[in-house]
């Protein structure tokens, strides 16, 4: 390793600067959205679609297991026992669809016949239902607490949706004659669902007890679905923007709200909603479902450098002192540590100028980072006082991310073939290579051991797990396309930057074992890299219409 003389350089802050400084730290953001996000996983399921929800939150949907398309239900917030819904006789492929507070459960099957059935299930008994059996299919996609549901009927590609209330049957298009669904039902028999238009794009649309039809488009959206409404009239579903991507929305009269995740399928009165998403798996990904409870942020405030150009945030420590990186007035980039008190700049001594960047920090300040050397080689390092190289052998460029406060050091390296692997330096080095990946990054080992990892797989896509030096455990975000697990801290709690499935970025933390996702209001990327062991965490964002990185600082 190699040690030079400690060279970083402590501004000196006039007392105007001083305020300037805490009135940045101090500019909080109220009622940031986060959602605690769980995984459902059906046993031996290939793909899994969660799309009715009742106010106990117990949840039904649909999955693929050995090819046969099978429903589910699953019980509870915290359930973890799953139930097979498969209606007798169908052919290989059964949906569970709705399921109100009684536990009555809707869906549909395909019959023998070659068409599709609705049904009922109640304690184990299952009752066929056919809006006009041997000449059109039936779908029963919702049911409410009345025992009214709704749904869809049709043949050749043409349906009509349906609702069936008080025993009466009413059929009914959306829009003209075009292609109509009915997906959800409240318990004032206000329906949401889809219609088709002549160009097959999709609309939502909402349906009054009284049968007066509103049509519901997403602003700017090129399509739309409304997929589930609860009694307060919030409805949920999906919408396709102006460059093609898809996204989940919340519409609470006539205020929309987009979601991180990609489809919103189901709402409970408490706000909880469901959907599925496409995450990593087999080449291309597979989906998977997921439940969401919304809450707030405690707190959100935006860190940044007075007078900088940007200011991105990538490690914070139990005193609040972050690492980070800034662009100055000039447009020079700097290493960073920063406080209220106090801004250090960094900058290695063999570092090529604007290089440098600050990656992580312990409880006493002592910080890793990564430098740009004359060869045009990255190179982590350690500043403990005095600044050494952290370059494994066989390394030609590294990154070192983490330092916990026995000044063990975690990180990246790449070899002369470019192959990429994690290390953990203890006064020796050790390489950690996850079994069948296609890279490795020990992002930090915290203060008991364990290491938070983010790996290449197979098929490319970016995967976490939690490694106990022995025992690769998988962490990956529920909703997420490429999860990238970065600071850990003594508790286990995790920092976490994800992508969904048109690779736009947004942030997550694993606190006491749940996983809270969110983005920073006004954002286009967000990205989170610090946690402390007081439970606060750090990262940045990219600020919409400007471009500019903006560091921040929250808790839950």
């Amino acid at each position: 390793m190699r040690t030079q003389s400690h060279l970083r350089h402590v501004c000196t802050i006039a007392a105007v600067f001083f305020l300037l400084l805490i009135s940045n730290l101090a500019r909080a953001t109220s009622s940031v959205a986060a959602y605690n996000v769980t995984q459902l996983n059906p046993p031996g399921a290939t793909a899994s679609f969660a799309i009715g929800l009742n106010n106990a939150n117990d949840v039904v949907g649909n999955f693929t297991v050995s090819g046969v398309v099978e429903g589910f239900l699953r019980k509870g917030t915290l359930g973890t026992q799953y139930t097979t819904v498969a209606f007798p006789g169908a052919k290989n492929f059964t949906r569970a669809n709705g399921i109100n507070d009684s536990t009555l459960i809707v869906g549909d099957f395909l019959g023998t016949d070659g068409f599709y059935h609705g049904f009922t299930l109640k304690e184990s008994k299952y009752r066929q239902y056919d809006v006009n059996k041997g000449v059109a299919s039936t779908s029963i996609f919702a049911v409410n607490n009345n025992g009214d549901f709704a749904g869809a009927t049709g043949s050749g590609g043409s349906n009509q949706g349906f609702v069936y209330i008080g025993s009466t049957v009413t059929t009914f298009y959306a829009n003209g004659t075009d292609n109509t669904f009915a997906l959800a039902i409240n318990t004032s028999d206000e329906v949401v669902g889809q219609y088709y238009d002549a160009s097959n794009n999709s609309h939502g649309y909402s349906r009054g007890a009284s049968g007066v039809i509103t049509l519901i488009d997403y602003p700017g959206a090129t399509q739309t679905a409304c997929l589930g409404i609860n009694d307060s009239g919030v409805i949920s579903g999906w919408y396709v923007d102006s460059v093609g991507q898809t996204h989940g929305f919340i519409d609470s009269a006539g205020t929309f709200t987009s979601l991180p995740f990609f489809v919103a399928s189901a709402i409970n009165n408490a706000g909880n909603f469901v959907g599925w998403y496409l995450g990593p798996g087999a080449a291309g990904g597979v989906y998977s479902s997921y439940f969401a409870n919304p809450t707030t942020l405690a707190s959100f405030a935006n860190v940044e450098v007075p007078g900088a150009k940007d200011t991105s945030i990538y490690g914070i420590n139990d005193t609040n002192f972050m690492a980070g990186v800034y662009t100055d007035s000039s447009g020079a980039n700097h290493g960073l540590l920063y406080s209220k008190r106090k801004i250090l700049d960094f900058e290695d001594p063999n570092a090529q100028p604007g290089t440098t960047k600050v990656l992580n920090l312990n409880s006493v300040d002592q910080v890793v980072g990564e430098y740009t050397n004359s060869s045009n080689e990255v190179v982590g390092f350690i500043d403990t006082g005095v600044y050494s190289d952290v370059l494994p052998p066989g390394a030609i460029s590294s990154i070192a991310s983490g330092i916990n406060n026995s000044i063990v050091v975690s990180g990246t390296y790449f070899n002369s073939s470019n192959a990429e692997f994690g290390f953990i330096f203890n006064g020796s080095y050790s390489t950690v290579t996850v079994p069948g990946s296609q890279g490795t990054w020990v992002w930090e080992v915290n203060d008991f051991g364990s290491a938070s990892v983010q790996y290449l797989d197979s098929n490319g896509f970016n995967q976490s797990a939690l490694y106990d030096g022995s025992t690769f455990t998988p962490i990956n975000v529920p909703g997420a396309y490429n999860s990238y697990a970065h600071s850990i801290d003594l508790f286990g709690d995790i920092a976490f930057t994800w992508s969904d499935a048109a690779l736009n970025y947004h942030a997550a933390v694993l606190l006491g074992g749940s996983y809270y996702v969110f983005d920073a209001p006004g954002s286009t990327g967000t990205f989170c890299d610090g946690i402390s062991d007081l439970g606060a965490f750090a990262g940045n964002y990219t600020e919409a219409g400007t471009g500019t990185s903006v560091g921040f600082r929250g808790t839950l």
